[in-house]
C-alpha cells in the first residue's frame, strides 16, 4: 500500500484528528527531557505540481511549533515532491538561513529527471548554500553516488525495497545511507522492518531512521538487535507529528547513553558536525 493511500483511509484525517493532537501534546509534554535532540527526517516548501496535502506544503511554521512543545532543538528539513528540486532545494536553503539555529538542510534530487545536472546542481547546494546531506526515493545512479562520495555527505533514502540497499551499500562503503522509516512507511510491509534490521548488521555504511513505524515491536527489535549507533530519530513531519514520534523513542526505554546517540549523536556524526 502507498503513503498515499494509507494517508487516505482516514488513519491520519476525519474525525479522529483533534483528539490525535491532543494526544500528541500530552505525550509530547512527556517526553521532554535534557539533552540534543534532533529530528533528521522532515519535508518542507512548496510542491510544484501535486494537490494532496503531503506533496503540495509542508509547513515549516507546523515543524517549528511541534518542535518547540517536543524539546527538538532541531530539524532536518528537505524539499517535499517536485518534478526537479533546484528551486526547491534553494527554497530549503533560505529557510535555514532564517532558522538557523533550528534547521539542518538537505538537498533533494531525481536520478532520472535530473540526470546529468546532478553533479553540478548538488555541488553548488553543498559548497555555497551550506546544505549538508541528500534525501532520494529513487534508487542512485553512479552520477549521484559519486558526487555524494567526493562531497562527503550522507544519503536519506526511502528505497522502493530495502534489497536496493545491497548493490549500493556494498558499492559505495564510504557513503553513510540511512533507510527511512526502518525500510517500510507506516509499516505497509512488516517484513522490509525485518529486512532493514538484516541489512544494517551487514554493512557499517547503513543505518536506519525511526519515522512511522507503526509496528512498535520493531523498532523494539531494532533497538534490541543493533548497536545504539545505528538508530537515528526523525518524524517525517510535519504531516507525521514529531511528538509522537519523539514519545515511541521514549519508550524504547534505552539507557541514557544509548538514546543520546539515537537522539542526536550519530546524525552529528554522520553530519561531521560533532
Amino acid at each position: 500500500m502507498r503513503r498515499r493511500d494509507l494517508l487516505r483511509s482516514g488513519l491520519v484525517f476525519g474525525g479522529a484528528l483533534p483528539v490525535a493532537e491532543s494526544l500528541a501534546a500530552e505525550l509530547a509534554q512527556q517526553s521532554k527531557s535534557p539533552g540534543l535532540i534532533i529530528d533528521c527526517h522532515c519535508h518542507a516548501g512548496k510542491g510544484e505540481t501535486m494537490t494532496a496535502p503531503w506533496s503540495s506544503y509542508a509547513d515549516p511554521q507546523v515543524t517549528l511549533r511541534r518542535a518547540e512543545e517536543a524539546g527538538i532543538d532541531k530539524t532536518v528539513i528537505f524539499p517535499i515532491h517536485n518534478p526537479t528540486y533546484e528551486k526547491a532545494n534553494q527554497e530549503i536553503a533560505g529557510l535555514v538561513a532564517k532558522y538557523p539555529d533550528r534547521f539542518i538542510g538537505f538537498a533533494k534530487h531525481d536520478p532520472e529527471t535530473e540526470a546529468g545536472k546532478i553533479r553540478r546542481l548538488l555541488t553548488k547546494e553543498v559548497r555555497e548554500m551550506g546544505l549538508k546531506g541528500l534525501k532520494l526515493h529513487k534508487i542512485p545512479t553512479r552520477e549521484m553516488l559519486d558526487t555524494v562520495a567526493e562531497l562527503k555527505i550522507p544519503i536519506l533514502f526511502h528505497p522502493p525495497k530495502v534489497s536496493d540497499y545491497h548493490q549500493i551499500a556494498s558499492l559505495y562503503p564510504e557513503v553513510s545511507f540511512i533507510m527511512a522509516h526502518l525500510g517500510s512507511f507506516a509499516s505497509a510491509n512488516y517484513a522490509e522492518h525485518l529486512a532493514a534490521i538484516d541489512v544494517a548488521k551487514r554493512y557499517p555504511n547503513v543505518y536506519l531512521e525511526t519515522s512511522s513505524v507503526v509496528f512498535f515491536e520493531f523498532l523494539e527489535m531494532a533497538a534490541r538487535e543493533l548497536p545504539p549507533e545505528k538508530i537515528l530519530f526523525g518524524s517525517d513531519g510535519p504531516l507525521v507529528d514529531s511528538r509522537v514520534e519523539l514519545f515511541k523513542i521514549r519508550l524504547l526505554k534505552l539507557p541514557k547513553e544509548h538514546e543520546a546517540k539515537v537522539l542526536s549523536g550519530n546524525i552529528l556524526r554522520l553530519l561531521n558536525l560533532s
